[in-house]
């Protein structure tokens, strides 16, 4: 590389004292050195900041210390991007960690392929028996050339600028929706040939099926938003994905695992559904307070 431009890692936190210095130290120590750390915390009760303070700088969204909204993660992620100072911008969760040349690689493939944002695949990993069956299905997207749940996360600064970041009315969809504007808009984008690790903890069926519940509310606005893509949006949404049709190799290497996933891959579309119902139903509005 030509020079050594400052790369801005944007790492949004709450209550993640277990995970937070693993996650941090993997960013510390990339060989890639020019980088900032910028940790924007939703008003932790625990020790994350005070964690997080020895490895970048520390700032507190919103000004509602009771505010747990899970939807507040874009809106975190965008404040670190308005405090950053780099001219590229990655943004991770706290449940990520890093290889040592994460960083280093991404730049070369922005300047080797004159591209404006990198795919990061991420490999899925932690306890249980539903552990498993998410790292299943993570590598059946991750071994797809460029799959539809692909987003990326290491971005041209300039360019996400120009776009306006991420649309936080979207929720969980926020990545995906930042994804299809830079597509349509013309940048390009490419997938890494390495991942990043994804710790999910203990795993279990109950805390994934909330999580889609949640998800779930916010869900009619993605599609709203990107109607006219019907059969993008179709292929997004499809139980059966291509990515699992294309993987059946790896599935038929791992049966019962496999079995799991579209047993887990059903129930969390159930209670996606259930949760679009209920805002519907209910006229729920995702608020999150950042005044």
């Amino acid at each position: 590389m030509k020079k050594a431009v400052l790369v801005s890692v944007i790492v949004p936190t709450f209550n993640c004292e277990d995970i937070i210095i693993d996650c941090l130290e993997s960013v510390k120590k990339q060989s890639y050195r020019n980088i900032e750390i910028i940790i924007v915390d939703g008003f932790s009760t625990d020790k994350t900041p005070q964690l997080a303070k020895r490895f970048g700088k520390v700032y507190f969204f919103g000004k509602d210390p009771k505010q747990k909204n899970i939807f507040a993660v874009p809106y975190q992620r965008n404040y670190g991007v308005l405090k950053s100072k780099g001219e590229y911008i990655y943004y991770i969760d706290s449940d990520m960690r890093l290889d040592l040349k994460t960083i280093e690689t991404c730049l070369l493939l922005t300047e080797r392929k004159k591209t404006d944002a990198v795919i990061v695949p991420e490999t899925s990993y932690g306890e249980g028996f539903w552990a498993k069956c998410r790292w299943l299905e993570k590598e059946c997207y991750n071994q797809s050339p460029l799959s539809f749940t692909d987003a990326a996360r290491f971005i041209r600064k300039s360019v996400w600028q120009k776009l306006g970041g991420l649309d936080v009315a979207l929720g969980g969809g926020d990545d995906w929706d930042f994804q299809l504007r830079l597509n349509f808009s013309g940048y390009t984008t490419v997938k890494s040939q390495f991942a990043i690790r994804h710790y999910e903890g203990r795993l279990t069926l109950s805390k994934q099926l909330k999580k889609k519940y949640i998800y779930g509310k916010n869900v009619l606005d993605y599609l709203k938003k990107h109607r006219r893509q019907k059969l993008l949006l179709l292929k997004q949404y499809s139980l059966i994905r291509l990515d699992f049709l294309q993987n059946g190799k790896l599935l038929l290497q791992h049966p019962l695992i496999a079995i799991g996933m579209i047993f887990m891959k059903t129930l969390e579309y159930s209670a996606a559904i259930l949760g679009m119902l209920n805002a519907q139903m209910h006229k729920v509005k995702i608020r999150v307070n950042t005044l």
